[in-house]
Protein backbone atom coordinates (compact mmCIF):
# COMPACT_ATOMS: atom_id res chain seq x y z
CA UNK A 1 0.00 0.00 0.00
CA UNK A 2 2.57 2.51 1.03
CA UNK A 3 4.67 2.51 -2.13
CA UNK A 4 1.69 4.37 -4.15
CA UNK A 5 2.32 7.14 -1.07
CA UNK A 6 3.58 10.53 -3.10
CA UNK A 7 7.44 10.63 -2.08
CA UNK A 8 9.94 13.23 -1.93
CA UNK A 9 13.07 13.56 -3.27
CA UNK A 10 14.97 15.29 -0.14
CA UNK A 11 13.90 12.96 2.70
CA UNK A 12 11.80 14.57 5.32
CA UNK A 13 10.53 14.13 8.69
CA UNK A 14 6.61 14.84 9.64
CA UNK A 15 5.18 15.72 12.70
CA UNK A 16 2.17 13.75 11.86
CA UNK A 17 -0.07 15.79 15.20
CA UNK A 18 0.87 19.11 13.48
CA UNK A 19 1.51 18.63 10.18
CA UNK A 20 4.95 20.32 10.17
CA UNK A 21 8.04 19.03 8.35
CA UNK A 22 11.48 18.99 8.10
CA UNK A 23 13.51 18.46 4.80
CA UNK A 24 16.64 17.59 4.58
CA UNK A 25 19.38 19.57 2.91
CA UNK A 26 21.30 16.64 1.66
CA UNK A 27 20.31 13.47 1.59
CA UNK A 28 22.02 11.15 3.79
CA UNK A 29 24.58 9.08 2.48
CA UNK A 30 23.61 6.18 4.65
CA UNK A 31 21.21 4.93 7.17
CA UNK A 32 20.57 2.20 9.38
CA UNK A 33 17.44 0.35 10.55
CA UNK A 34 17.30 -1.92 13.35
CA UNK A 35 15.41 -4.89 14.49
CA UNK A 36 15.82 -7.03 17.88
CA UNK A 37 14.75 -10.08 18.43
CA UNK A 38 14.48 -10.93 21.77
CA UNK A 39 15.22 -14.49 22.90
CA UNK A 40 16.24 -14.89 27.32
CA UNK A 41 17.16 -18.18 28.06
CA UNK A 42 14.54 -20.21 30.55
CA UNK A 43 14.30 -20.83 33.51
CA UNK A 44 14.71 -24.38 32.81
CA UNK A 45 17.98 -24.53 31.06
CA UNK A 46 21.09 -25.72 32.10
CA UNK A 47 24.65 -26.62 30.80
CA UNK A 48 25.87 -25.27 27.24
CA UNK A 49 22.75 -25.57 25.45
CA UNK A 50 20.20 -23.78 27.00
CA UNK A 51 16.58 -23.81 26.50
CA UNK A 52 15.33 -19.96 25.01
CA UNK A 53 12.18 -18.14 25.08
CA UNK A 54 10.84 -16.03 22.93
CA UNK A 55 9.60 -12.99 25.49
CA UNK A 56 7.91 -10.15 23.14
CA UNK A 57 8.64 -8.39 20.02
CA UNK A 58 10.88 -5.31 19.89
CA UNK A 59 9.98 -2.10 17.32
CA UNK A 60 12.19 -1.75 14.27
CA UNK A 61 14.73 1.59 15.35
CA UNK A 62 15.95 3.85 12.01
CA UNK A 63 18.73 5.90 13.06
CA UNK A 64 19.75 8.36 10.27
CA UNK A 65 22.27 11.37 9.96
CA UNK A 66 21.43 14.62 8.40
CA UNK A 67 23.60 17.93 7.46
CA UNK A 68 22.64 21.32 7.35
CA UNK A 69 24.55 23.69 5.94
CA UNK A 70 24.23 27.14 5.29
CA UNK A 71 27.24 28.90 5.15
CA UNK A 72 26.81 29.96 1.85
CA UNK A 73 23.89 32.22 2.65
CA UNK A 74 24.58 32.82 6.43
CA UNK A 75 21.36 30.90 7.34
CA UNK A 76 21.07 30.09 10.94
CA UNK A 77 20.82 26.39 10.80
CA UNK A 78 19.61 26.27 14.05
CA UNK A 79 16.28 28.83 14.06
CA UNK A 80 15.26 27.32 10.68
CA UNK A 81 15.95 23.78 10.87
CA UNK A 82 17.29 22.08 14.15
CA UNK A 83 14.63 24.44 16.18
CA UNK A 84 11.71 22.50 14.78
CA UNK A 85 12.99 18.85 14.88
CA UNK A 86 13.64 19.84 18.63
CA UNK A 87 9.79 20.49 18.61
CA UNK A 88 9.90 16.73 17.13
CA UNK A 89 10.91 15.41 20.94
CA UNK A 90 8.94 17.99 23.09
CA UNK A 91 5.46 16.56 25.23
CA UNK A 92 2.88 18.51 23.80
CA UNK A 93 0.15 20.26 26.02
CA UNK A 94 -2.17 22.71 25.73
CA UNK A 95 -6.38 21.53 26.30
CA UNK A 96 -5.35 18.45 24.54
CA UNK A 97 -5.15 15.73 27.54
CA UNK A 98 -4.84 12.95 25.30
CA UNK A 99 -1.76 14.54 23.98
CA UNK A 100 0.38 15.18 26.93
CA UNK A 101 3.39 13.14 24.73
CA UNK A 102 6.00 13.83 22.46
CA UNK A 103 4.65 13.77 18.40
CA UNK A 104 4.18 10.59 16.38
CA UNK A 105 6.07 11.22 12.91
CA UNK A 106 7.12 10.12 9.89
CA UNK A 107 10.02 9.52 7.92
CA UNK A 108 10.18 9.55 3.99
CA UNK A 109 12.32 9.79 0.93
CA UNK A 110 12.06 9.00 -2.69
CA UNK A 111 9.21 6.50 -4.22
CA UNK A 112 10.88 3.46 -3.36
CA UNK A 113 12.53 3.48 -0.21
CA UNK A 114 9.48 2.23 2.66
CA UNK A 115 8.44 5.15 5.02
CA UNK A 116 8.99 4.85 8.62
CA UNK A 117 6.35 5.36 11.47
CA UNK A 118 7.13 6.18 14.66
CA UNK A 119 8.52 8.19 17.42
CA UNK A 120 12.02 10.16 17.58
CA UNK A 121 13.85 8.01 20.59
CA UNK A 122 16.89 10.53 20.63
CA UNK A 123 18.19 13.47 18.69
CA UNK A 124 22.11 14.21 19.04
CA UNK A 125 23.34 17.96 17.24
CA UNK A 126 26.90 19.05 16.63
CA UNK A 127 27.58 22.36 15.61
CA UNK A 128 30.33 22.50 13.26
CA UNK A 129 30.91 25.99 11.79
CA UNK A 130 29.70 29.62 13.18
CA UNK A 131 30.28 33.13 12.08
CA UNK A 132 31.89 35.39 13.80
CA UNK A 133 28.65 36.19 16.05
CA UNK A 134 28.20 33.18 16.93
CA UNK A 135 25.43 32.20 14.34
CA UNK A 136 25.24 28.36 13.65
CA UNK A 137 25.28 28.06 10.10
CA UNK A 138 26.49 24.14 10.09
CA UNK A 139 25.24 21.44 11.92
CA UNK A 140 25.37 17.64 12.06
CA UNK A 141 21.50 16.12 13.19
CA UNK A 142 21.99 12.49 14.58
CA UNK A 143 18.23 11.03 14.63
CA UNK A 144 16.71 7.59 16.09
CA UNK A 145 13.21 6.97 15.40
CA UNK A 146 11.51 3.62 16.96
CA UNK A 147 8.82 2.49 14.75
CA UNK A 148 4.82 2.62 16.39
CA UNK A 149 1.23 2.39 15.25
CA UNK A 150 -0.27 3.32 17.93
CA UNK A 151 0.99 5.80 20.78
CA UNK A 152 -0.05 5.82 24.30
CA UNK A 153 1.08 7.16 27.96
CA UNK A 154 2.60 6.27 30.47
CA UNK A 155 -0.31 6.76 33.05
CA UNK A 156 -3.06 5.80 30.17
CA UNK A 157 -4.22 2.65 32.38
CA UNK A 158 -7.54 2.41 30.24
CA UNK A 159 -6.97 2.29 26.64
CA UNK A 160 -3.99 1.85 24.20
CA UNK A 161 -4.75 4.96 22.58
CA UNK A 162 -3.99 6.87 19.40
CA UNK A 163 -5.62 8.55 16.72
CA UNK A 164 -3.90 6.16 14.54
CA UNK A 165 -4.77 3.61 12.22
CA UNK A 166 -5.37 0.44 13.97
CA UNK A 167 -3.19 -1.43 11.31
CA UNK A 168 -0.99 1.39 10.66
CA UNK A 169 -1.86 2.52 8.18
CA UNK A 170 -0.42 5.42 5.92
CA UNK A 171 -3.15 7.00 3.63
CA UNK A 172 -2.30 6.84 -0.32
CA UNK A 173 -3.72 8.68 -3.10
CA UNK A 174 -6.27 5.44 -3.62
CA UNK A 175 -7.34 6.27 -0.37
CA UNK A 176 -8.50 10.38 -0.95
CA UNK A 177 -12.15 9.61 -1.01
CA UNK A 178 -12.32 5.57 -0.22
CA UNK A 179 -12.40 5.24 3.64
CA UNK A 180 -14.17 2.01 3.19
CA UNK A 181 -11.04 0.74 2.43
CA UNK A 182 -10.13 0.86 5.85
CA UNK A 183 -13.32 0.33 8.15
CA UNK A 184 -17.04 -0.49 7.47
CA UNK A 185 -18.13 3.24 9.33
CA UNK A 186 -17.19 4.83 6.29
CA UNK A 187 -18.35 8.21 8.04
CA UNK A 188 -16.34 7.49 10.88
CA UNK A 189 -13.09 6.90 9.14
CA UNK A 190 -13.65 10.54 6.96
CA UNK A 191 -14.29 12.43 10.24
CA UNK A 192 -11.34 11.44 12.28
CA UNK A 193 -9.00 10.81 9.02
CA UNK A 194 -10.06 13.74 6.45
CA UNK A 195 -9.43 17.34 5.95
CA UNK A 196 -11.63 20.20 5.98
CA UNK A 197 -12.58 18.75 2.07
CA UNK A 198 -13.63 15.39 3.29
CA UNK A 199 -11.05 14.05 1.58
CA UNK A 200 -8.12 11.83 3.25
CA UNK A 201 -4.79 13.20 2.58
CA UNK A 202 -2.34 11.26 0.95
CA UNK A 203 0.93 10.37 3.80
CA UNK A 204 -1.27 10.85 6.78
CA UNK A 205 -2.42 8.47 9.21
CA UNK A 206 -5.93 6.96 8.67
CA UNK A 207 -7.82 7.06 12.11
CA UNK A 208 -9.48 3.53 11.55
CA UNK A 209 -12.08 1.70 13.78
CA UNK A 210 -12.07 2.10 17.58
Amino acid sequence: MQDSIPRPEKCLIKNLDSGDEVVALFNPKELSIEKSVPWNKHKTSKGDNPVLEFTDAEPKVLSVELLFDGYESRTNVYSKYIKKLESFTLIMGGSNEKKKRPPMCLFMWGKNFPSFMGVIESLATKFTMFLSDGTPVRATCTIKMKQADKLTKADDKKTPMDEYAADGSIATEDDRRRPDRHDDDHRGVLDRSGNDRGEIEPGTPVRGGR
